[in-house]
Formats: structure tokens, sequence, C-alpha cells
């Protein structure tokens, strides 16, 4: 990108300035879900409009459920009155098939929420098909791929190649995104992602780290993130007489019923805890207490998992992929083999040991400092910008 380009995309020049930019959120993951694309928006929210250059922002909430992290998780009882009026939410309590009726109507999310304001430049949303849309700007989050040749798999290349834009969070998954779904790799933008919003709600609260040690596993109880396999190691240093204890946190996915049973049976049952209805406000200070991190995966374009685990300096067991290896380096113990179950034994009782040095803890802390919310908003507007110029730039040249 040019110089004169590049300050346009930041914002320096022709009056695109971020406060000029009326933005469209699906804000309903924020709302309906604690983790995983839930806190993504309602953290990318809560830092866009605390920036001295915040956008305009048009959430659109549209569905019909409940809402459990309305209020307090959503941040905006802290805003000044000047911060809150960048803010306006739309609620659309209407069925999906309801929303895709009013979409083929002309209107779709991105002209519901606009409401009174006028239109809005850019439509941010993390899921491929909802909320349907009638054809305005958009862009997409995506931090997960399914597998190719899937219905999923084949909805998610329709929804990037009509995409304005992707956000993305590795380098490396934004490479493998462009090639798997044939994208120019300029529409696939790469951001930070945040890890501090555990640490700052854990803030004045002391939160002493357990004895024995401790491993702790998050995420719904899935074939991908290999509980099984977690927990035959953990019977192996049970077995070697370590004191230690496994924590999993997550609600029940596609492995949980073998796993019970697994679970039922192991020499080591006493000395594990299934805490299968997390709820986010005891996070913070449940990581926080913890020795290490194990975080098995398949596939993830993000490391937000593990860099919220080094946030609060614990030492972290984790598969060994690009996204990972790109934030963590060597401060983490790689899985070897799933075959292998006695090397994962090893990598627990080695991040045992790491977890408990102070030198490492505070290692790992400089490591994920740089990884806010801020940084990531910042970076999110920067690729909004970005989009929009391009966009206008290919108009123009029509």
């Amino acid at each position: 990108m040019t110089g004169d380009r590049a300050e346009r995309a930041r914002g320096g020049s022709d009056g695109d300035r971020a406060g000029g930019l009326h933005l469209g959120v699906d804000f309903m993951p924020a709302v309906q879900h604690a983790p995983g694309v839930g806190r993504y928006v309602r953290e990318l929210v809560r830092a866009l409009v605390r920036r001295p250059d915040a956008p305009r922002l048009a959430l659109f909430e549209g569905g019909l459920g409940p809402r459990p992290m309305e209020g307090a998780p959503l941040g905006f009882d802290t805003l000044t009155a000047a911060q809150r009026a960048q803010v306006a939410r739309r609620r659309v309590r209407l069925p999906r098939r309801g929303l895709a009726l009013l979409a083929r109507l002309g209107l779709g999310a991105e002209r519901l929420v606009a409401g009174s304001r006028g239109s809005i430049d850019l439509f941010h949303r993390v899921h491929a098909r909802h909320p349907p849309l009638s054809g305005g700007r958009h862009t997409l989050a995506l931090a997960e791929l399914p597998s190719p040749g899937t219905a999923a798999d084949s909805a998610l290349g329709a929804a990037a190649r009509t995409a304005a834009g992707l956000i993305v969070f590795d380098a490396h998954f934004a490479a493998q995104v462009a090639a798997r779904y044939g994208l120019e790799a300029a529409r696939v933008h790469v951001v930070p992602v945040g890890c501090d919003h555990w640490e700052r709600d854990l803030a004045g609260r002391a939160a002493p780290r357990r004895a024995p040690r401790e491993l702790v596993v998050l995420g719904a109880i899935r074939r991908a993130r290999h509980p099984l396999r977690v927990l035959a190691a953990f019977e192996g240093l049970v077995r070697g007489g370590l004191d230690a204890r496994l924590r999993f946190v997550g609600r029940p996915g596609d492995e949980a019923a073998p796993f019970e049973v697994a679970l039922g049976r192991s020499p080591a049952r006493d000395r594990v805890q299934w805490v299968r209805a997390p709820r986010e406000a005891e996070m913070p200070a449940l990581v926080a207490g913890a020795t290490a991190l194990v975080h098995l995966a398949d596939e993830e374009g993000s490391a937000v998992t593990p860099l919220e685990a080094c946030r609060f300096g614990l030492a972290i067991v984790a598969s060994d992929l690009p996204a990972f290896r790109a934030a963590l380096g060597s401060a983490a113990h790689w899985a070897p083999t799933p075959e292998d179950v006695h090397g994962l034994t090893q990598a627990l009782a080695a991040a045992l040991e790491a977890g408990a040095d102070e030198g490492g803890r505070a290692m790992r802390r400089r490591i994920a400092a740089p990884y806010t919310w801020d940084a990531s908003a910042e970076a999110h507007l920067v690729a909004f910008r970005t989009i929009l110029m391009h966009a206008r730039d290919a108009r123009r040249a029509q």
C-alpha cells in the first residue's frame, strides 16, 4: 500500500476518520454466548466504543432466545454520555425465517440496523449466513474452518466470496482461507486478537494459585479438543505419583457421552473435575488460579485461548498449530502425535513444573501483554477503512 493509501486507511486524509465511520455489527452473539464468537463481538464492541476515534456503532440483535450476557458483561453501564451517544442497539425479535423473509424483501440486517441514522458504511458479522443481508457491503470474521467438502464449507465459501473483506487473526490462516476459497490475498485482513478481558474483570480480586498444582482445559467437550486423550495422559501423571488436579471447563459437546463414561471409570476420577455449565463471572479466578492450560485442537486460526492463560502466567500445553506457534513461540510445550499418550503425559508434567516458576510466569505474561482488545480494535478499524477504500476505488474505476 502506498503512503497516501496507508494514511487514508488510518483515517488521516479526505475526512475518512473513524468518527465518520458508521459500522453495523451482528451483536446477537454478544448477548447470547459467553465464550467464542460471543466474547469476540462483546469485547470488540466494548473496545471500539472506548477509543478516541470510535466509529458510530449500530448493533443488530436479531432473533429469539435467552440473552444471558445482557447487563454488566457488555460494559455499557460504564460508558460516558459521549460514548453512549456513539452506540445504537436495534432489536428485531423475529425467528430466523422471519429475518430471512425481510431480507428477501430488501430489509436485511444492514438496512434494519441503520434505522433513522441513515445507511451504514459496513456491516460486520461472525456467521456465514446469519443475520441475512440485502446486498449491503459487509465483512466476516473467521477463526475456524469447517471440514473441506462439507455443506458448511460450501456455505462459508459462498459467504467469503460475497463479503467485501474477511477479518482473521493469523497470517498462516489468512493464506489458508484465501487459497481454499479462491480469494485475493488483499481481501483477507489479519488483526491481533485481544486477551486482556479476564485480567480486567479480575482487577481488585485475589486469585491465589491452588494447591496441589492444577491443569485446566477450556472449551466444550468435543472430539476436536481430544478430552479422552488429555484424561489418559493425566492418568499417567497420577500413576507416576505426581500430586496434581485436572479441571475441564466446558459444556457437553459431541464427545461428552464417551468422556463421561471414561471419567467414571478413571483411576484418577477423584482428581478430575468437570465444570459442565461454566459461568463467565467465575472464569477469571478459575483460570488465574491454575498452574497450566492444556489446549489441544485439530485446527484453529486464533491463539486466543492460550493467550488468555498466558495473561495470568500459566504454562501452556498446546497442539502444534501455526497460529499457536506464531503467538507463543518457544513459550509452549507442544503436544506430541495423538498416538503418543506417554509423550503427552511428559508434556503435562513439564508444564506443571514450568507453571510454578515465577520467572517463566513473568515471561508468559510479557508474551501476552501486547494482545489487548484496544490494539485489536485499532487494527479492526484500519482493516474496515482499507476495505471501504478499496470498494470505493473499485467503484470509481468502473
